[in-house]
């Protein structure tokens, strides 16, 4: 076992003899396990509910998630939800592996083209193909602030936190899967252009700015003015 700190008991039990080594951590104290033996390769996602507000809590409520990535999953390719409950103040979610590894992996630094493409291309295709008069959720992080926001432009099933992390792509660089669906919900598609390429200029992803590159994949035109309005409104506190 590997991990940056004492293991959650609910993960240990969980895990049983797999190996388990941490693989990510929010910045609200929920961590991500990559769990691995015998069944496979899966992922544990483990967060503490205590103390957080009734907004922060949905944004990373498991149960939810739960739901979100099996309805996703009757349209598009996101993991498969093997189990999920709570334990006292926290929350669990075991997934699926996926062959494939983050946009945001190291690999990726010395070519970032090819993963801001598959990104575009990984968006394009979600927004396609979910269908919002069936989605039964709101994008949770828009609607917070939903005086503040201009006319839709064009509705869709948003992933709701569209960072370049939450894109998988195959070890040749195409889209593969969307992952960390807490957020997903209809809204108006530039809430999830705006922050995923925000996301891709920040320093710990790529560092450069790769707007006309997305935008020619997705294939729409900026919108200057609604990529402000939500990059301000991810940034607010």
């Amino acid at each position: 076992m590997t991990s940056d700190g004492p293991l959650p008991d609910q993960v240990v039990e969980l895990a049983g003899s797999d190996h388990i080594a941490e693989f990510w951590r929010n910045e609200l104290d929920g961590r991500t396990f990559r769990v691995q033996g015998r069944e496979g390769t899966r992922y544990i996602k483990w967060q503490p509910y205590a103390g957080l507000e009734p907004q922060r809590r949905a944004d990373v409520d498991l149960a939810a998630e739960a739901d979100k990535l099996r309805w996703a999953g009757l349209y598009v390719p996101v993991p498969r939800v093997l189990d999920g409950g709570t334990a006292g103040d926290c929350g669990w979610l075991i997934t699926e592996g996926i062959d494939a590894v983050s946009a945001v992996d190291a690999r990726w630094r010395t070519c970032p083209e090819v993963a801001v493409i598959a990104i575009a291309k990984g968006l394009r295709r979600l927004h396609d193909a979910l269908p919002v008069e069936e989605c039964p959720y709101r994008g949770s992080w828009v609607d917070a602030d939903a005086s503040r926001l201009p006319e839709p432009e064009h509705l869709v099933v948003c992933h709701g936190d569209a960072c370049v992390p939450n894109t998988l792509l195959s070890q040749d660089g195409e889209f593969v899967a969307h992952v960390d669906l807490s957020r997903l919900g209809v809204a108006d598609r530039w809430a999830d252009l705006a922050i995923a390429t925000y996301s891709i200029g920040w320093d710990f992803n790529f560092g450069q700015n790769y707007d006309e590159l997305f935008f020619d994949t997705y294939g729409v035109h900026p919108d200057f003015e609604r990529i402000r309005i939500y990059r301000e409104l991810w940034d607010a506190p």
